[in-house]
């Protein structure tokens, strides 16, 4: 391979191997329309989208490792002789990425008898001087290459491996690695190295000798005994690791470094690719240029339906029908209620669907009717107990819809997110990847219809034939994929979870987003401008300790002064210097007082910009309260979620948190009621575990922190300090999320082997808990997901991942989803039966909030005591657990009061 005067000046080397493995390991099994599965490539796609778009690149290279063995082999027949074979889902998917690299455009490498990092070090060698080469790769093989111009890249991380990096983690600079790892071995390659030498050691050796064979030649005046004896006995091992290690860079290789430059990608090809592989979401991302012409599927007809009489006929069509799938079309809000819809799509029989079409009639859009029309004739289907069940998309918000024009639909018997949520917390939701997936259908989805983002064109204003198509489409898949995903949840023991919680829940949620909440934006006006003052005076502090002024919400300028200036220790890096994060800022505040100031102005700042200031922006104009939307998959572990605003993340550990509640208040003549579960996360536990102790504390209303600080120092309750209370309470919260005995320590301030140590005694007392840990993540390893009480499912591929990191965060989360899922399924049916039972008593009050495990309602005065008893009767006997469920109830004219 050959230099020409004209060269690239970025090269991107691309390890398929590694990505398709991080790939196929990392994602959630997926699978085409045809069975095939897809996971592996989705990633690689996503990932050469990714790094093309941020590295920008003028010159790329995919580098594949050929079938059979390489030179190594001859060498030493045992090399990675060790390895299991390769899944053959993996492997199936190697084809198609080659596939997906040639549509690309980008030139794929691949020499017979080398590995691929034989051909990544040969084109490093090849890339002339000026040019900055990014190998996407985690292979700590590759690192003996790297220097100032030659760096790795982590693309599922975004982390840069730069000559400090290798020194950091292995000891020693790229350019001694070798010899390093020619001592230590290699477990996942078969190289044997030096037995009894690890990777500190072998760092060690090398940074004092220099290099292996000096070290080799200076065997006898090595000083440790058991280093000195292993060096002189294996000395050819070592020799022959190092060989093995060493990457060939004179492949040779075809066509000149020229040919590598980036080229435009086959559309066509991607697209049919895409599509057959159902990546909705990369088809998506090709746009409309070239795409075929905007027709629905063959044989689905669409019939306009313009005008009341016509609207009169499909009712009594669609009353006759089994089920009623219907799709409301329309532009989406971000806060407030809901924006009516432009049209109402419904299914037919066969390939038919029908689009009303609604509006103001207009010289554009004279044949629609509008909606205030519409409904009455819509009525009888969403609210009559002999019409037929009806199932949709997002249901909520059709609901919502309804309700503000006066029709209280009946509960839906289907919504198509909800059941593919509950089939996979993490599998896809769209209907054009279920109808792809599941189907075998291409659907168009909404921005290739209208465009995106500011470029999108408003649902109104598209023409009405091309809305229709759509909506056809969607609403005919839609009604199609209702079997196959309701037969796996059937199969999975889901339905109860959807049928008894989750679809009853979207007439709460619905209830509550139209109920809205108050805030008193004079409250805001005060905070805001004590926090502005608050934050000039953290600020003044900051330029005293600094000795100057700078932007402190400027990273590159609060790096010049902490490790420049202040010449404090670097915690981490980043590909724009060094990370002034939060973990990083925190560490450095042992250090030095100015890191804990800029700590206090960034919380300070962002409750005020996130907050104060943002919402009386989000007060309906109509209403005059924030309508907060609800998401109730808005977490795998099956928390809901919120936006406009996020309530559930309005802190509640600090004052200036707390005072935000204050600007949430009740409407006059009204109070607040707040309704909270005490500890429930830990009652949970204590139910599975079925630990006897924890059992018995519950029972008897014991101060549980109390109580296990006395059971692991083995003292009475009386003689339990506050400091040990605190202990406790860490370790406690600390077995639920997984905490290791470094986070405790770092959390309480005190030794690793003093959090380790009560870490220990904790188990060793409540060995039920103990056992249900282990229990839970073999049982989770074993069946690839773990359910909550409920039945709700989370899979959790990474514990069987070959990366330690990534399989002992698996673990935690198989633990945290049991515990935590549990929790949200209780509020979750705890607010479907509160919210029935102020119904049947008829009480005023409106369930208006939810906060994790806290409901907050808004009551009129004189039903604040029926409220209190009835909404602690129904949450406590929610669910039978073998400790009692407790509530704790508060009232008041704001939020924070009542809690």
């Amino acid at each position: 391979m050959g230099n020409a005067s004209q060269v690239p000046k970025r090269l991107v080397i691309i390890d398929a191997a590694n990505c398709l493995y991080r790939a196929f390991f990392g994602i959630p099994p997926l699978r085409a329309a045809d069975g095939f599965p897809t996971n592996a490539v989705f990633g690689f796609a996503k990932m050469l989208a990714k790094v093309i778009r941020e590295e920008e690149p003028d010159a790329v290279a995919v580098v594949f490792d050929p079938p059979g063995g390489s030179f190594r082999n001859e060498l030493y027949p045992d090399y990675k002789a060790n390895r299991d074979s390769q899944p053959e889902d993996l492997s199936a998917q190697f084809p198609v990425a080659r596939e997906l690299v040639e549509a690309q455009g980008i030139p794929l490498l691949e020499v017979a008898g080398f590995e691929a990092d034989d051909l990544i070090a040969t084109l490093v060698r090849h890339a002339p001087r000026e040019v900055e080469v990014t190998i996407v790769s985690t292979d700590k093989d590759l690192m003996q290459l790297v220097d100032e111009r030659i760096s790795l890249l982590d693309n599922v991380k975004g982390v840069r491996i730069g000559p400090a990096e290798v020194e950091e983690r292995f000891g020693v600079p790229p350019e001694r690695l070798l010899d390093a790892r020619a001592l230590a071995g290699d477990a996942s390659d078969n190289i044997p190295g030096v037995r009894g030498i690890g990777e500190k050691g072998a760092a060690r050796l090398i940074s004092e000798w220099g290099d292996l064979e000096t070290l080799l030649e200076n065997a006898e005046r090595v000083k440790a005994k058991r280093a000195r004896e292993a060096l002189l006995g294996q000395a050819e091992e070592a020799r022959l690791s190092k060989r093995l290690a060493t990457l060939r860079d004179d492949v040779p290789l075809p066509g000149r470094f020229e040919s590598l430059a980036l080229r435009p990608p086959d559309e066509e090809a991607l697209r049919a690719i895409y599509r057959r592989l159902g990546f909705t979401q990369l088809l998506e991302s090709l746009g409309s240029e070239g795409a075929e012409p905007d027709t629905p599927p063959a044989g689905v007809a669409v019939e306009m339906v313009t005008s009341p009489a016509d609207l009169e006929k499909l009712v009594g069509l669609l009353a006759g029908l089994e089920r009623i799938a219907v799709h409301r079309i329309g532009d989406e809000e971000k806060g407030g209620l809901v924006a009516e819809p432009v049209g109402l799509c419904f299914a037919l029989d066969g390939d038919r669907a029908a689009h009303v079409t609604l509006g103001t009639p207009t010289l554009l859009q004279r044949a629609c009717i509008p909606l205030d029309e519409a409904l009455p004739l819509l009525r009888p289907l969403f609210e009559s107990p002999d019409s037929p069940p009806w199932l949709g998309r997002d249901t909520k918000q059709l609901q919502t819809l309804l309700a503000e024009k006066g029709v209280r639909a009946k509960l839906p018997c289907f919504d198509l997110e909800m059941a593919a949520y509950l089939a996979d917390p993490a599998g896809p939701r769209t209907t054009q990847t279920l109808a792809s997936q599941l189907l075998g259908r291409n659907l168009r989805s909404w921005e290739e219809v209208a465009g995106r983002g500011a470029k999108a064109t408003a649902a109104g204003e598209l023409p009405t034939e091309v809305v229709a198509e759509w909506g056809a489409e969607e609403v005919c898949a839609l009604r199609d994929l209702e079997p196959l995903l309701n037969r796996r949840l059937r199969d999975d023991d889901l339905e109860p979870l959807l049928g008894e919680v989750e679809l009853p829940l979207t007439a709460v949620l619905s209830g509550m987003e139209r109920a809205g909440v108050k805030v008193d934006e004079a409250v805001l006006a005060e905070l805001s401008h004590e926090y502005e003052s608050e934050l000039s005076r953290i600020e003044g502090r900051i330029f005293d300790l600094a000795g100057e002024t700078f932007q402190v919400a400027s990273p590159k300028q609060l790096q010049r002064i902490l490790f420049e200036k202040l010449k404090l220790p670097v915690i981490k890096k980043t590909k724009t210097g060094y990370s002034t994060d939060e973990g990083v800022l925190v560490q450095l505040s042992f250090h030095h007082e100015l890191p804990g100031e800029v700590l206090a102005y960034r919380r300070l700042a962002k409750l005020k910009s996130t907050y104060i200031d943002a919402l009386p922006p989000l007060a309906d104009s109509t209403t005059g309260r924030i309508h907060p939307t609800f998401h109730q998959f808005g977490a795998a572990t099956g928390r809901l979620s919120s936006s406009h605003p996020n309530v559930q993340n309005i802190p509640i550990r600090t004052d200036e948190g707390i005072r935000i509640r204050e600007a949430f208040v009740a409407a006059p003549g009204q109070r607040m009621l707040s309704a909270d579960y005490s500890q429930v996360e830990l009652r949970i536990l204590a139910h599975f575990s079925g630990d006897e102790s924890l059992i018995e504390a519950f029972r008897s209303g014991e101060d549980i922190h109390r109580r296990t600080a006395a059971e692991v120092a083995g003292i009475t309750d009386e003689q339990v300090t506050r400091e040990q209370r605190d202990h406790a309470k860490a370790i406690n919260f600390g077995i639920i999320y997984g905490s290791s005995a470094f986070g405790i320590a770092n959390q309480l301030g005190i030794a690793q082997a003093e959090a380790q140590s009560t870490i220990d005694a904790y188990f060793a007392r409540y060995r039920g808990v103990r056992r249900f840990l282990d229990a839970t993540v073999e049982a989770a390893k074993r069946e690839g997901f773990v359910r909550t009480l409920l039945g709700r499912r989370r899979y959790l591929p990474d514990l069987t991942s070959r990366n330690r990191v990534l399989r002992q965060a698996a673990e935690r989360m198989a633990v945290n989803t049991v515990i935590q899922g549990t929790a949200a399924d209780l509020i979750k049916k705890a607010m479907v039966e509160v919210s029935q039972a102020l119904e049947e008593r008829r009480l005023s009050a409106r369930m208006i909030l939810q906060v994790h495990d806290e409901l907050v309602f808004e009551v009129p005065d004189g039903e604040e005591e029926p409220l209190e008893l009835l909404v602690r009767e129904r949450m406590e006997s929610v669910h039978a657990l073998e400790v009692p469920l407790v509530v704790e109830i508060g009232r008041g004219s704001n939020w924070r009061e009542a809690h």
